[in-house]
């Protein structure tokens, strides 16, 4: 009888074993090779603590399905943390990092809702066998480049805003300062999607606007994100109870005479607005910016 009933037990326990193998594998990675020292996520100055229809800071080790992935490399990139170890808690959760990494919309879609100055410009990632995922980030701008920028925009705030003027206002007179420093840049060389180079050459394309309207507005605590579409970027802001779009790019048009004009078509307007002056290039996803909609 005691025979049988450790047949029975081994035979119980082999199953158990079976079935929570990647759990049990997991907890003795983490509690007895790394002895329960699991990496802290730090948070630079840049991080926001802002929860988004679509991606939300979360704060944990391991994820356990496919909106938690999401959640997790929002939250590492948000952080402005250059490396962060997690773990994966769900049967295709390695495959779903992999593809996340590959350069796809999605990656670049979380990007898009962090502050630019922790935004990638590229991401890797480094696997183990127990399911343990190192996500390793490499920004877009360095140091030196963030201090130049806020150099360059707390001179402007100090120099062209006061506590008279409306939000409205203390936006549109950054927009039409860009606008009438800066033109787009048609040849789009090397570094022309960022803030850095628009404001050292007068010079950028659409990821150059986007990113130093951001900036600024971050600078005024003004809720917002950037937005994109197949091959266009702009910015989404949340003012009044209402999320607005600002294209500074389009309304600072590229024109066949050569002159230079300023425009307002593409401040502050609704979605409707936004669509009823373009379709085709503001065509963005209403499955990933959901305020939008």
């Amino acid at each position: 009888m005691k025979d049988l009933l450790k047949i029975i037990f081994m035979f119980v326990l082999v199953i158990v074993v079976f079935i929570y193998k990647d759990k049990i594998s997991n907890f003795i990675t983490d509690k007895v090779i790394y002895k329960g020292s699991n990496e802290i996520l730090t948070y630079n100055e840049y991080y926001q603590n802002n929860d988004y229809l679509y991606v939300q800071n979360i704060d944990t080790n391991s994820v356990n399905n496919y909106q938690e992935m999401l959640n997790m490399f929002y939250t590492i990139i948000n952080s402005g943390d250059d490396s962060f170890s997690f773990y994966c808690n769900y049967s295709k959760c390695i495959n779903d990092a992999k593809e996340l990494v590959k350069g796809n919309e999605t990656i670049a879609n979380i990007n898009n809702f962090v502050h630019p100055y922790n935004s990638f410009s590229n991401v890797n990632i480094d696997i183990m066998s127990n399911g343990k995922i190192t996500v390793k980030i490499k920004k877009v701008y360095n140091n030196d480049e963030i201090t130049f920028i806020n150099n360059y925009i707390d001179e402007f705030i100090n120099n062209n805003i006061n506590d008279n003027m409306s939000t409205t206002d203390k936006i549109k007179v950054f927009h039409d300062y860009i606008i009438n420093n800066t033109i787009y840049d048609e040849n789009k060389k090397e570094g022309a999607y960022t803030a850095y180079n628009l404001i050292t050459t007068g010079k950028s394309i659409c990821g150059g606007y986007s990113d130093i309207i951001a900036i600024y507005l971050n600078k005024l605590n003004i809720q917002n994100y950037r937005i994109t579409s197949s091959n266009h970027i702009w910015n989404l802001v949340f003012l009044d109870g209402k999320w607005l779009h600002i294209d500074a790019t389009w309304d600072d048009p590229v024109t066949s005479d050569g002159k230079q004009y300023l425009l307002h078509n593409f401040f502050m307007i609704s979605t409707d607005e936004l669509l009823n002056l373009d379709k085709i290039e503001h065509n963005f996803d209403t499955n990933v910016y959901l305020e939008a909609k």
